[in-house]
């Protein structure tokens, strides 16, 4: 299974668009960034990846584009469009979430309430947000859990989440989100805890699911390795903005952010195997002191001075491949 081999038509309907976006936290330093002026779209039937560090504003955006940025966090401005419609519009938001647009969340065991049984939480959400009632319920909670893989699927309605292994929950997470028949899943670090094979196992459900029903997925990662097994399309995401854009193999074969390049020459690859393993250096950016310039300035061995001073523009350099460097120069702002 690979993402790679199914490449976005750009005739694709856009589904998603997310334009100039920026979620704010207010803190003792000032106002921290989460997001800052992001610009993302997603196509029906696409598989796109948002990869970046921990603390990179991945999760936060995800947050935001179903209105479930809590305070004291706050939309500061931009839109985020679902098929037109703005998604910050709360009534649209309530309207959408759960329905057409789904998120798998990072930890099951958090998501999973731990008094109920997985039987009982789905029949909540089919009666509250699918509309069904009686047998109707349990006949779609059987077949949520028979469509992702889980054996006994009577059995395990009666089960609570601590009895279920981690593949297991991430499963019941899946289905949940799936009860709905959404249009688009987000799909936040869905196999983080897991080990590999099982990993795999839910990748592979994902991407099954997602080719079978037609169904859009969002992954948010800091694993490229799911990126490159999963995903169509890539945006490498630092300090809240997004600073490449690129197909899946073109992102591989030849990225152009330092940051990007950064990532791909800090992880073991089977293909590469005689390039040696090196890590990005320095810190990750304070986000209380944004710098004036680029955000990777003080970890870039190819800053000068124009990096110093203004955020580089998210620039295209070629059919389908975005970058915002100042040492890539070309094309016009996105």
């Amino acid at each position: 299974m690979n993402g790679a081999g199914t490449s976005t038509d750009t005739r694709t309907e856009r589904l998603l668009e997310i334009k100039d976006l920026t979620v704010g936290f207010p803190t003792r330093d000032g106002i921290v960034r989460g997001v800052d002026s992001l610009n993302l779209n997603v196509g029906s039937h696409e598989r796109l990846g948002v990869v970046g560090e921990s603390g990179s504003g991945k999760t936060v955006m995800g947050l935001a584009i179903l209105g479930m940025v809590l305070p004291p966090g706050r939309i500061m401005g931009g839109t985020v469009l679902w098929r037109g419609e703005n998604v910050l519009d709360e009534a649209v938001a309530n309207r959408v979430r759960g329905r057409e647009i789904a998120m798998i969340f990072q930890d099951p065991m958090v998501s999973l309430n731990p008094l109920k049984t997985v039987g009982a939480q789905l029949r909540e959400l089919l009666k509250r947000r699918a509309g069904l009632d009686g047998a109707d319920i349990r006949r779609r909670s059987l077949e949520l859990l028979d469509m992702v893989g889980i054996a006994n699927p009577h059995d395990r309605l009666k089960s609570y989440a601590f009895e279920l292994s981690g593949g297991m929950r991430q499963r019941v997470m899946i289905a949940t989100a799936l009860a709905c028949e959404p249009t688009l899943l987000i799909a936040d670090e869905p196999t983080t805890g897991l080990d590999v094979t099982i990993q795999d196992q839910i990748l592979t459900l994902l991407h099954d699911l997602s080719t079978d029903l037609g169904v859009s997925v969002l992954m948010i990662t800091h694993d490229l390795g799911v990126v490159a097994q999963f995903c169509d399309r890539v945006q490498v995401m630092y300090a809240g903005r997004i600073v490449e854009r690129a197909p899946i193999t073109d992102l591989f074969a030849d990225p152009q952010h330092p940051y990007s390049s950064g990532l791909l020459q800090s992880v073991p690859r089977v293909d590469r195997a005689e390039i040696e393993l090196a890590g990005i250096p320095g810190e990750p950016l304070d986000r209380a002191n944004f710098p004036a310039g680029c955000a990777f300035e003080p970890r870039c061995a190819e800053a000068h001075d124009a990096c110093r001073q203004a955020p580089p523009p998210l620039a295209k350099i070629a059919e389908r491949r975005w970058v915002a460097c100042y040492n890539r120069p070309g094309g016009s702002q996105t």
